[in-house]
């Protein structure tokens, strides 16, 4: 089971791999704020979960298991912007729900609100009407 930090991270290595899978662990800490020694060692953890492949000389690869997750979290990531669009979060603060909720929630709450975004995106005048309610 990913911690919240291992899933930050992992999110974050997918998103800045190439096309060999390898992520630049530099850019990693840049991304994240963090020194690269804490890089390292979240690696490391990362390793042996088997979500990446660490060799020696800073060479980082995310696995086939830590690509399919990273890519799960980020679509975690855009349901809860498209959710958090319909419930009119503003967008200077939606990055910082997302980031703040997305590694907390579990799989299946994220299912629903999925489910929930897909309701009222199927029928615009549901968002309408929740709109009107919410002006109330």
């Amino acid at each position: 089971m990913a911690s919240s930090v291992m899933k930050q991270y992992l999110k974050q290595m997918y998103l800045l791999a190439d096309a060999t899978d390898r992520v630049v662990p530099s850019q990693l800490a840049n991304v994240l704020g963090v020194n690269p020694a804490t890089v390292s060692k979240m690696v490391r953890k990362l390793s042996n979960q088997g979500w990446v492949k660490f060799e020696h000389y800073g060479r980082v690869y995310l696995t086939c298991e830590g690509k399919k997750l990273g890519k799960t979290l980020v679509e975690h990531s855009e349901v809860l912007e498209q959710f958090f669009n319909i419930i009119r979060v503003e967008d200077d603060s939606m990055w910082n729900e997302t980031n703040d909720l997305e590694f907390y929630i579990s799989p299946n709450l994220i299912q629903k609100i999925e489910i929930l975004t897909q309701y009222f995106h199927q029928d615009t005048s549901r968002i309408q009407s929740f709109n009107r309610f919410c002006s109330q």
